[in-house]
């Protein structure tokens, strides 16, 4: 209803009202008047909208039902009913044997109207018709003089039994069809409610089961799932994993459930039944999942009766498989990845609405079918006219969908109640079609504020309960307004949830001035306003905005807006690391505390450590330097020379993927050179930027002994040479993405040989074992990103040396973007600034205008820093060598701070222990190598999913070993 004729409407309503008050209109015909305003008939429309004196609009009224007298009935012509198209037959040419009777002569022919009566079973009176002869029965029975003749009592049962039949039947279907709309309405809009659950800020990956479970009971009413995939079975029940032989008897069974369909195995698969436990249910609907090697099963256990009961023996004839598929394939998915990462709820709310949408589009198969039920239970429904005889009218209705679904029924639309029964027909089917569009429209309008990042949005009905929240409310929020919201409590009010008396004042002002209908624009941290334009909706919404997005970007400068918006992003950042240790408390204590801001890092592990220069600490450092140096690669070893002659062109496996592996390279040096000068020359770097070969080789045997001269097990060469090409690979993906522009010739060259220096001159340590220490290092660079400014700085040195400088051809201009690129490259890979750098590239890649100077750069470093996780994203045979490696550094370490009374930190004590060290790679790989690689996975349009997939598989092989 437009906005600008809603006071016409309201004047309409006005006027039947009056008109019926003053006994001009019956209630009969307000109710008519009402039907054809909702239908949108045109002579009415105009009069609405045109006349507006008083006097003339009740005339004009009153002159429109005048038009509106019934028309003489005309049988078996073709009509059309509030949109639904019905087509009302007579097989053959036989004629109806209905008369018209004349009242007054009704006495006279009462033997020949029994004969009627009884010659055709199929003819039903007419309720006006039945009560005038039910009023002459009792005339002729008041006036006779001697007992009733039996034509008389025949006559008088047969009308009460005619009309109440009659009554009985349209009264029954109608109420049934009625209480059918008024059901599948609630359910649904109980559905919808789902998404309450998600919006618990503490909940844990644990409870997501129930949410699931909760989810698919309300669409499908499946109380449990299992599935097979790979050699591995699921039952929901036990929230458990096992695995599984793939018997030929087993695959043979599998094999017998055609694609694109719901089964119910039957006795003759054994070995699946006993697998997916079938007997413990009544229902079991089995698919294969499409582009998936899984079958799956929804469990019904049939005790509480639903509305949707049988929703899932539908979807063969009603055809809407490729919905019950996708949420197979989201409970899959989401129960799969519930065992390797992290969620994101509101991504998770996103994918249920989604979902939840297309079912309830699906829904109105099910009332199709309901109703067909109802219609059924008193009248001869078919599907094929033909199964009609050619005695019998019937009315054809045509639910006006893509599958041309239409039904035939038999009745007689000439009669009043088989209308009657017509219209409500009609009419629920319509008005569900209508709440069918108000959930798409809720949907998308809830989808829009989950997206927000400003605001959180608390919707409720005009009963003012609870219906929608669109993101979890943070302690906070919850503690400033004192706000009491518990998500499995679907119908609080608002007054239960508002525990601030002067937010709980404010709205009930609101609702009580029916003409603020908009938010107006205030310095309040929250605004209430009635959505009074949608006709279905007449909720309220109370929006409360973060008070920092208030802040106008324009009046600020550049280098203030930066400011603020680090510092913005700096208090998202700690506040997920909050919620995150609150999910998971085992965290706390965990490798996941490196990866942390320095700032919180230093309020929770060094608040009891302050070192100092003390003639005891002096005598450890040199105690130290004399235990560093029985790591030291012997010094006659030296440097491995090398010219470019002996670099000749090999066949280097994987070089320009990700499936790459430089262990077989491991013990001879020259081949690993080899693989630098293959991702050079393939890059074109030493042609374009007209790089002296004698210089590089110079180049490369410095870096590699600083790289090998401490004897790193993990910090050596053979990183370096890993993740430079892995920045290599990815480079390559992202140049068939939409970012390509973004990645040219220089900024590769710059990101490719930072991949290669990024840990040169590595001590095997820590930044937190640095500090502590008071290393050389530490001192130098005032404990900020210490190893990262000394890798890049030693870099640099060997760049400006004469003997290995590779870039001498850069002007001076282009030597200082390289320099500024490449020392942001490697700083990027300290991993304190790991959560920063996520957050602010996934909140950057959002924007329009990403692609600026400094989105290129934390593009580069998200690609470097990706890349410097590369082994653990190998599949799990390499994976494990490079965390075994990397661990014994760690254990190594340990071992030393013990040793001099530094703060250890117990994630790396005892990781020469498998079941330890299983436990610290399971979170590390979960919480933090997962995530970064499928971001930037997402990135570049997922075509680094292989690599997320084989950190999934190594997430669950430690898993394994860890409870070995």
């Amino acid at each position: 209803m437009p906005k600008e004729k809603l006071s016409n409407y309201i004047k309409f309503f006005n006027q039947i009202n009056d008109l019926e008050q003053k006994g001009l209109i019956s209630s009969k015909q307000k109710h008519l008047l009402k039907v054809n305003l909702t239908t949108k008939d045109y002579q009415l429309n105009n009069l609405v909208c045109s006349i507006y004196d008083e006097q003339d609009y009740q005339t004009a009224i009153l002159q429109y039902l005048q038009t509106l007298e019934p028309q003489p009935n005309i049988r078996y012509q073709s009509f059309e009913l509030n949109g639904s198209h019905i087509r009302q037959r007579r097989r053959g040419n036989s004629l109806s044997r209905v008369s018209q009777f004349n009242e007054t002569n009704l006495i006279d022919q009462l033997d020949q109207l029994m004969t009627l009566w009884q010659s055709d079973s199929q003819f039903h009176l007419s309720h006006e018709l039945s009560e005038k002869l039910r009023k002459v029965g009792e005339f002729v029975t008041k006036t006779a003089t001697s007992t009733p003749s039996n034509s008389q009592k025949q006559v008088s049962k047969l009308c009460e039994s005619k009309q109440g039949s009659n009554i009985t039947h349209s009264t029954y279907v109608i109420e049934n069809l009625q209480q059918l709309y008024r059901d599948m309405k609630q359910h649904f809009n109980d559905y919808l409610r789902c998404h309450l659950l998600l919006m618990d800020d503490k909940l844990s990956t644990q409870n997501l089961n129930n949410v699931l479970r909760t989810f698919m009971k309300s669409l499908v009413d499946a109380d449990e799932i299992s599935f097979i995939i790979n050699n591995e079975i699921y039952h929901s029940e036990t929230g458990q994993f096992e695995e599984i032989q793939l018997t030929d008897q087993l695959q043979l069974e599998i094999q017998t459930i055609l694609e694109g369909n719901i089964i119910q195995i039957s006795d003759s698969c054994p070995v699946i039944n006993s697998l997916f436990q079938t007997h413990k249910f009544r229902g079991n609907y089995f698919l294969k999942i499409q582009n998936s090697s899984c079958l799956f099963c929804y469990h019904s256990k049939g005790e509480h009766k639903i509305i949707i009961e049988s929703f899932l023996s539908l979807c063969n004839e009603y055809q809407f498989f490729e919905e019950v598929n996708q949420l197979a394939y989201f409970l899959l998915e989401t129960t799969k990845q519930a065992r390797v990462q992290c969620f994101n709820l509101l991504q998770l709310s996103h994918m249920i609405q989604d979902i939840g949408i297309a079912f309830i589009r699906c829904s109105k198969y099910f009332f199709i079918h309901n109703s067909i039920s109802i219609l059924s239970e008193r009248y001869k429904v078919c599907k094929d006219n033909s199964s009609f005889l050619s005695i019998h009218p019937y009315v054809e209705f045509d639910f006006r969908d893509s599958l041309n679904l239409s039904i035939y029924i038999c009745f007689d639309l000439n009669r009043k109640e088989d209308m009657n029964v017509y219209k409500q027909l009609n009419l629920s089917f319509n008005k569900y079609l209508k709440f069918i569009k108000q959930c798409y429209d809720r949907t998308t309008f809830y989808k829009f504020f989950v997206k927000s990042q400003d605001s959180v949005i608390f919707e409720f009905d005009k009963q003012g309960q609870i219906t929608f929240v669109s993101q979890p409310i943070t302690s906070k929020l919850a503690e400033e307004f004192n706000i009491n919201f518990n998500p499995q409590f679907h119908n609080a009010s608002y007054t239960s949830i508002f525990k601030n008396k002067n937010l709980i004042q404010h709205i009930e002002n609101q609702l009580q001035d029916q003409n603020k209908w908009k938010i107006t624009d205030s310095n309040a941290s929250y605004e209430v306003f009635m959505k009074m334009e949608e006709k279905y909706f007449k909720g309220f919404y109370v929006i409360f905005q973060q008070g920092w997005f208030r802040y106008n970007q324009k009046s600020l400068d550049a280098n203030q807006w930066q400011k603020l918006r680090k510092s913005f992003l700096q208090q998202e950042t700690k506040q997920y690391l909050d919620k995150l240790e609150q999910k998971h408390p085992q965290l706390k204590n965990s490798v996941v505390q490196m990866f942390k801001p320095k700032a919180t890092q230093k309020q929770s592990q060094f608040k009891n450590y302050s070192p100092s220069f003390s003639p005891r600490h002096l005598d450890q450092r040199n105690s130290l330097q004399e235990s560093e140096s029985f790591r030291l690669i012997p010094k006659t070893k030296g440097i491995n020379h090398f010219f470019p002659d002996m670099i000749t062109e090999t066949c280097i496996e994987n070089i320009d993927n990700l499936d790459f592996n430089i262990l077989p390279y491991s013990t001879d040096w020259l081949e690993k050179q080899k693989v630098v000068f293959s991702i050079l020359r393939r890059n074109n770097f030493i042609e374009d930027y007209r790089i002296s070969q004698d210089a590089l080789c110079s180049f490369l045997c410095a870096l590699e002994y600083k790289y090998n001269k401490r004897g790193n097990q993990f910090h050596n060469y053979d990183h370096g040479v890993t993740v430079m090409q892995c920045t290599h690979a990815i480079s390559l993906e992202i140049m068939k993405t939409q970012y390509a522009h973004l990645l040219n010739q220089f900024t590769k060259f710059v990101l490719i040989l930072s991949g290669l220096c990024h840990d040169v001159s590595h001590t095997g340590r820590t930044n937190i074992f640095e500090i502590n220490s008071l290393s050389n290092l530490t001192i130098r660079y005032h404990d900020r990103s210490v190893l990262e400014q000394h890798h890049a700085a030693t870099s640099i040195k060997l760049l400006c040396a004469p003997s290995t400088n590779i870039i001498p051809n850069f002007t001076s201009v282009e030597f200082r973007d390289f320099r500024k690129l490449f020392i942001s490259n490697i700083l990027y890979t300290d991993i304190t600034e790991h959560f920063n750098l996520i957050k602010n590239f996934e909140a950057r890649i959002k924007e329009l205008n990403f692609g600026t100077e400094d989105d290129i750069k934390l593009m580069t470093g998200m690609i470097i820093h990706t890349s410097d996780f590369t082994g653990g994203a190998k599949p799990f045979n390499l994976s494990r060598e490079w965390s075994t490696r990397v661990n014994m550094e760690f254990q190594e370490q340990y071992n030393l701070e013990g040793k001099f009374g530094y703060p250890q930190l117990p994630y790396m004590k005892d990781l020469d222990q498998q079941p330890i060290m299983a436990k610290s790679e399971v979170g590390f790989f979960k919480f933090i190598v997962r995530p970064l690689w499928s971001i930037m996975s997402k990135f570049a349009e997922d075509r680094l999913q292989k690599s997320v997939e084989n950190l999934e598989q190594t997430i669950l092989e430690w898993e394994k070993l860890m409870n070995n």
